[in-house]
């Protein structure tokens, strides 16, 4: 049976597995369809079609065709390049981060429940992911505004249980629970390890409030990083109830970068 006419939409690659000894299965995030999950034909033996283009986290212009069954997979055509974002696959902490964002895409995303606002974030994410000197800094960022995308944005202002606005000495947890802050001073025995200061906590709130523009004229020291880092997978891992997986090798980075940045040795 003829297949019909291709579609045509831009995506962002998240995913790239084998299927066969020369299909790819390839997830992106959409224009038009938000995720899905596409086989390309012959992909690892094409010497036109999809030569260099279907690697994670490039930008593509895709044509392809909607799958028979409401379980099938797209069936990909042809793809062109629009950007590779070939820094996130040759610096270890750009693809780090890269892979963070990408597996939060796929686990918060259903197949085709396209998001205008999230298909905007990451192609911000990425594009800034490329080229910033601090992509930890953007990866917090990026995170901070997935919150608010999905309805889950947090309370920075005041304490959760007091009421009182952030102020130091204090410092404070992100309660995974509700997203609120608690204070050192309504609960003195919690986890030093993941509190947030005073400091990145204003920072984190002003990310909230801030355009894709202006972000990353905002600072966040290493340790700020870290701290944020910490709070937020807390909070999101609550919302998943699942496993981050790249989450480890991340959080290895901003401990070494913070520890680095306080002993003098940071570049």
């Amino acid at each position: 049976m003829a297949r019909d006419f291709p579609q045509k939409t831009n995506g962002y690659v998240l995913h790239v597995g084998r299927y066969g000894e020369a299909d790819k299965l390839v997830t992106l995030y959409t224009q038009d369809r938000g995720r899905i999950t596409c086989i390309a034909k012959g992909a690892y033996k094409s010497k036109q079609r999809f030569v260099n283009k279907l690697e994670p986290y490039s930008h593509l212009c895709l044509f392809y065709q909607t799958p028979r069954t409401p379980s099938g997979l797209f069936f990909l055509q042809e793809a062109e390049l629009l950007q590779s974002h070939l820094p996130l696959r040759q610096d270890s902490r750009r693809y780090l981060a890269a892979s963070h964002f990408s597996e939060l895409i796929l686990k918060f995303t259903q197949e085709q429940d396209p998001e205008p606002a999230l298909y905007q974030l990451l192609a911000w994410t990425l594009a800034q992911l490329s080229q910033a000197s601090v992509p930890l800094k953007i990866s917090a960022f990026s995170q901070v505004h997935l919150l608010s995308v999905l309805g889950y944005q947090p309370n920075l202002q005041t304490c959760g249980r007091c009421h009182q606005p952030v102020t130091p000495p204090s410092t404070y947890l992100l309660l995974p629970g509700n997203g609120t802050l608690l204070c050192s001073n309504c609960d003195a025995q919690a986890s030093l390890t993941m509190r947030l200061s005073v400091q990145t906590i204003r920072t984190l709130d002003r990310v909230q409030s801030t355009s894709f523009e202006r972000l990353p004229r905002l600072q966040l020291t290493p340790q700020g990083v870290l701290e944020a880092l910490n709070g937020l997978h807390n909070y999101l891992l609550h919302l998943l109830q699942h496993d981050i997986h790249s989450w480890q090798l991340l959080h290895q980075l901003a401990h070494n970068q913070a520890i680095a940045a306080s002993t003098g040795h940071c570049k």
